[in-house]
């Protein structure tokens, strides 16, 4: 179809789902409520698709390029009765995810601004003392009743002392369960999620709210990186090039206060910098 008109089908739930879940929005309800031209129930689709004459049916398959993963391919019992192709819609729905509307970009600033909010309640009020666990409660409290984001984006990793060179730590291996001792690094990389949109920050500082020299030039690091990202950040800028600045900034302080040997260019050859990235926010393993 070229018509631009848009079409929902919406599942024809039984009656006992109101006793579990509460009453069924009715087909004008799902139109109201998701602005689309036409709703009817998926147990009709075939009926429908018919009798609008579609020249072909795009579905979306193909693969992430993050994470190699292949999309699952819509599929409908009857959809042999109509022309698929594969191919096309991917890309295009793949380059229309980087271009956001005014709507959406609102949003987003929301979603990060509840979720910085929530990264300082929790370093106003996390002590020595206190387990990683309850650093993740305060969040999450935070998110929730503040800013009425019920989800996070992903699974917070609340990381004191050595567990801050654990990429993924706070996990169910690893559920931030360590007490938090005093002079500990923190690093907290948490992030709420809203109406589907998320956010990702990760915030590093000793516990007692004092560095020491040598934590001090590690954070100094790490933050020189980003601010050269920033500065060089700009539209047509490749982020596989900025994270390729982020890495040789942080290696050549790390040259600088003997913590490696070499020259960058050979560190960057092994890939040393991938390793380094998220230690080198780990500050207390450097005391």
């Amino acid at each position: 179809m070229t018509t631009g008109r848009s079409i929902l089908f919406a599942p024809r739930l039984s009656e006992d789902y109101v006793v579990w879940m509460g009453q069924l929005p009715t087909l004008d309800e799902y139109k109201e409520k998701y602005q689309v031209d036409e709703v009817y129930f998926s147990d009709e689709i075939v009926q429908v698709l018919q009798s609008k004459s579609p020249s072909v049916l795009l579905t979306l398959a193909g693969v992430n390029t993050d994470s190699d993963l292949h999309a699952i391919e819509a599929t409908f019992k009857g959809i042999e009765k109509f022309k698929v192709d594969n191919q096309i819609l991917f890309p295009v729905i793949a380059e229309c995810r980087v271009i956001k509307t005014e709507l959406e970009l609102d949003v987003m600033r929301y979603a990060s601004r509840i979720s910085s909010e929530a990264h300082r309640s929790v370093m106003r009020k996390v002590s020595a003392g206190m387990y990683e666990y309850q650093a993740e409660a305060i969040f999450k409290h935070y998110i929730l009743y503040v800013g009425g984001s019920r989800h996070v984006a992903y699974t917070c990793i609340c990381a004191s002392g050595g567990n801050g060179a654990v990429l993924h730590y706070g996990h169910a291996s690893a559920p931030n369960d360590k007490r938090v001792n005093d002079g500990d690094m923190l690093v907290f990389d948490m992030g709420s999620s809203y109406c589907g949109y998320a956010s990702d920050i990760t915030c590093s500082y000793p516990v007692n709210g004092k560095f020491t020299e040598k934590q001090a030039y590690i954070y100094n690091a790490v933050l020189s990186a980003n601010r050269a990202v920033m500065e060089a950040a700009k539209p047509g800028v490749s982020w596989v090039d900025m994270h390729h600045l982020a890495n040789k900034v942080v290696l050549s302080k790390l040259l600088d206060i003997g913590l490696l040997r070499g020259t960058i260019d050979e560190l960057m050859e092994v890939i040393i910098s991938s390793l380094v990235n998220r230690s080198s926010q780990n500050f207390s393993r450097y005391d």
